[in-house]
């Protein structure tokens, strides 16, 4: 009885447009169901749509993510403000979805997940690969007889706390400057096939004195402002990817500066001195 009611909600949830939005004191409440598509790159996502008093940040932090990852999954983010309403992609880790119930399991502090099917799925490819699980236990959940899918069908395959996804869930671990670094490489590597990668050497600046340590930004000569470009020390053999913030001003700067360093990249290079050589990749 249960499974024929819960599938009465959730065509209920879906054909009123209510997807994951919490309200102004919680991302996510008992009235929310998340629906998954797989990107891609294989990662599943949803969209949370915006409520009143929610930030990028505190978006973010439920859901284990930094910002910058945040504008990975969503193009042009970072240039426009948000709204009420707006639907925002966040990737689940298979690590946040509950997908069978253990002892002690409350149903109160969970919410369903939802896979949405899209065409070419298929049951082996849904319960193996996305998310793990046994055909025989997605097929006995969603009381259905066949293999075959239908484009939008809907699969319960499992729950997810109300309490978010801690960001040791994500497969990306380390330090959060990591995880925001490997989240602007992304965005670099992104731009694969879409336009001609160049590159350069020459000298690399930062201000040593300073005290500002928040991000990883640069000023360079060719890149397109707002735009991520790789930067390499062979010296010690790190890379970094940098959000270009504005053009080396001509009059500022020897013609043999290549790219002008916040300190939290430079350091993350493991830069001694003022100046030290790089490497340089854009599109």
């Amino acid at each position: 009885m249960w499974k024929t009611s819960f599938f009465w909600l959730t065509a209920f949830l879906c054909y009123n447009n209510i997807y994951a939005t919490g309200d102004s004191l919680s991302y996510l409440t008992p009235k929310d169901t998340i629906f998954l598509s797989v990107d891609e790159f294989g990662e599943k996502i949803f969209e949370h749509h915006i409520e009143r008093k929610q930030t990028l940040f505190s978006l973010g932090k439920f859901y284990g993510l930094s910002v910058e990852e945040l504008y990975y999954y969503n193009p042009g983010l970072k240039e426009n403000v948000i709204s009420v309403g707006q639907a925002i992609k966040v990737p689940i880790p298979n690590g946040a979805i509950i997908r069978y119930k253990q002892k002690g399991f409350d149903e109160k502090n969970h919410i369903p997940v939802i896979y949405v099917v899209k065409k070419g799925d298929t049951m082996f490819g849904v319960a193996k690969r996305f998310f793990r699980m046994e055909i025989s236990e997605v097929m006995q959940r969603n009381s259905i007889t066949t293999e075959t899918l239908s484009v939008g069908q809907h699969l319960l395959m499992g729950w997810m706390s109300l309490e978010g996804i801690p960001a040791e869930y994500h497969d990306v671990g380390g330090s959060p400057m990591t995880r925001r670094n490997n989240a602007m490489r992304k965005i670099y590597f992104r731009e694969q096939g879409k336009a001609k990668e160049k590159e350069h050497q020459g000298v690399a600046f930062w201000q040593k004195q300073s005290k500002e340590d928040s991000d990883f930004y640069a000023l360079h000569r060719y890149a397109a402002v707002n735009s991520v470009i790789e930067v390499n020390n062979p010296m010690s053999k790190v890379t970094v990817y940098v959000k270009v913030i504005g053009k080396i001003p001509d009059t500022a700067y020897d013609n043999n500066v290549a790219v002008v360093l916040s300190p939290l990249a430079a350091k993350t290079l493991g830069a001694r001195d003022p100046r030290f050589f790089v490497k340089v990749k854009y599109y």
